[in-house]
């Protein structure tokens, strides 16, 4: 089987073996759901056995792949079918694509501006610092679906670049214009429900539910790059999370300490 090679310098080794195990798992018709043995998948992916190791250990963390004692590594069946997981960060192009739609983007707008409080402190900023600040709807079958707010400081912007190239999606801009790649985003989910600014631009009744995320991405240095606002139609989409058990309990705390 000959798999895509869509290696780029930002990937690391494991990181782009875990790409083409997971495109693997995806076109896999193996008896039983088996992936190939180490030594086979080293082969077939021309890497060590080592990064195999490390990538296969990070796919069972995610819980995709589980491994049997003397049988083999088994793809996880039950999560395969999960399309859209809470705890990965998707293409908003992609997310509607696997709910059955067609993708389209409505820009709203695009603005470099100081940053208020909320930013200075979300993003690590100097007082009175720029921030390049765009805003998109993205569209299923023409319906919008999903209104997002992302702010970038104007100082990571080290090429020149198209108004165009930040209407939609911001990680690629992010990645050729500002040599900056997410290494993780730290998330909060809350339900709100739609003002009139928000029922306007997303087509739906004023207090309608909405699912809001508001989150920071982090460079590999670790360093906040880029704050988001997302909000989402939920019947458009649902999300689901893996939670797995854990034998840690929370550190006692004593409500009535004594005098």
């Amino acid at each position: 089987m000959k798999l895509t090679d869509n290696f780029t310098s930002s990937m690391s080794k494991v990181e782009h073996t875990v790409s083409q195990i997971r495109q693997l798992i995806q076109t896999s018709h193996a008896e039983e759901h088996r992936l190939p043995s180490e030594p086979e998948l080293a082969r077939m992916l021309v890497t060590s056995r080592a990064t195999i190791r490390q990538a296969l250990a990070e796919l069972e963390m995610d819980g995709l792949i589980y491994r049997k004692h003397g049988s083999g590594t088994f793809i996880n069946q039950h999560i395969l079918g999960i399309h859209t997981r809470l705890e990965e960060v998707w293409d908003f192009d992609e997310m509607i694509r696997l709910a059955g739609y067609t993708p389209g983007v409505r820009h709203q707008e695009l603005h470099l501006e100081q940053a208020g409080s909320e930013l200075v402190e979300s993003l690590s900023l100097e007082p009175g610092e720029e921030v390049l600040s765009t805003a998109n709807v993205f569209l299923a079958n023409e319906v919008p679906v999903i209104y997002c707010i992302d702010v970038i400081p104007a100082r990571l912007v080290s090429h020149a670049y198209r108004e165009e190239e930040l209407h939609g999606p911001v990680y690629t801009f992010l990645a050729e214009r500002c040599d900056q790649h997410i290494d993780h985003n730290i998330t909060e989910v809350r339900p709100i429900v739609a003002d009139a600014r928000l029922a306007e631009l997303l087509e739906c009744n004023l207090g309608s539910p909405l699912h809001y995320f508001e989150e920071i991405g982090y460079n590999t240095s670790h360093e906040p790059v880029i704050f988001s606002k997302e909000y989402y139609r939920p019947e458009f989409f649902r999300f689901k999370v893996i939670r797995k058990m854990t034998t840690r309990h929370p550190t006692h705390v004593d409500e009535h300490p004594e005098a």
